[in-house]
């Protein structure tokens, strides 16, 4: 096995001061990760697309920041196997989810990411990521080059936030439909309205430094005009929801907090030639009190923030 082969194979093969596990076949699927590694990269520095910045590529941009992050930390630490797995694994499959997504990739968004994961795997695969360095046509060596640095600015909550509830419902439709056993024609998604989000996000605030009660967010949730006018609904909403939200993690309610409300219409209106070709059936997106809506069995009362509401015909 070439230099690269073996030393990523007991980069892999254990963490800390522990001796690494050496076996054969890992050291035969690494090479063939490597190759295929080497064939992705290259596809992906030739690749040709619209220069437009979509949530797509806020989302990649955001979402390699947080890796930046983990690999440096996990290297500081010499959890080298940790850092390895991420820069290799969860990278690559960050550009592979980007590339499913996005209907025409962005080649500057590409570059900017693949400048990054050549430098990111460069203590790994030294060899390789040099050949791979001249490929993008950068000077120098990348064993030199400034190591990632990890920039809060372009870190887009929001972004993050927004494709995890899109894979989230892709997740739940496919699942009605293996349920059901249908072939979908028609799938339609109703998302919540705002008085959902406005209660929804309050309930969030609440939770952040304790349980929420109903009655005492209910007291805060009436002093708002606009909510009044829909006590019934938001009673019986807060009443549903309420139980969710004490039980999410303390990282996720601050998240959702800090992304806000999501314009989850606009989202899903982005989406949807790539739930069309996903799901091979005609979308159609409303709001959950559109009165144009098409709605027969009565589900657009279903949708909750992060969670539109489903039909499948």
């Amino acid at each position: 096995f070439g230099a690269d082969v073996t030393r990523l194979t007991l980069m892999l093969g254990a963490e800390d001061m522990d001796d690494p596990d050496w076996r054969v076949e890992n050291a035969r699927s690494i090479d063939s990760k490597l190759r295929a590694l080497y064939r992705f990269i290259n596809e992906i520095i030739s690749l040709r697309g619209d220069s437009e910045v979509k949530n797509i590529d806020r989302w990649l941009i955001s979402v390699i920041q947080g890796r930046i992050r983990s690999i440096t930390e996990a290297i500081e630490i010499l959890k080298t196997r940790t850092a390895a797995e991420v820069a290799l694994f969860e990278v690559w499959n960050d550009i592979r989810w980007y590339l499913r997504r996005a209907e025409s990739p962005n080649p500057e968004t590409l570059k900017e990411v693949v400048d990054i994961w050549i430098r990111l795997l460069a203590p790994f695969t030294p060899y390789l990521c040099e050949e791979l360095w001249h490929l993008l046509k950068k000077e120098g060596f990348v064993s030199t080059a400034e190591w990632p640095s990890y920039d809060e600015s372009k870190v887009d909550v929001n972004a993050e936030e927004s494709e995890s509830m899109i894979r989230e419902l892709m997740a739940d439709t496919a699942s009605i439909i293996e349920v059901t056993k249908i072939t979908p024609k028609k799938i339609c998604y109703y998302v919540a309205s705002g008085w959902k989000w406005k209660s929804y996000l309050e309930m969030l605030r609440r939770a952040v430094s304790a349980k929420v009660e109903m009655r005492t967010v209910m007291k805060e949730l009436m002093k708002n005009p606009d909510l009044r006018k829909e006590a019934k609904k938001v009673s019986a909403f807060v009443g549903k929801i309420l139980q969710e939200i004490n039980a999410m993690p303390a990282d996720q309610k601050k998240r959702r907090l800090e992304a806000g409300e999501l314009n989850e219409k606009a989202l899903l209106n982005e989406a949807k030639r790539f739930l069309e070709r996903e799901f091979k059936a005609e979308i159609l997106i409303y709001g959950e009190e559109d009165p144009q809506r098409y709605d027969p069995k009565k589900r657009a009362n279903l949708a909750k923030p992060y969670r539109p509401a489903i039909y499948i015909e």
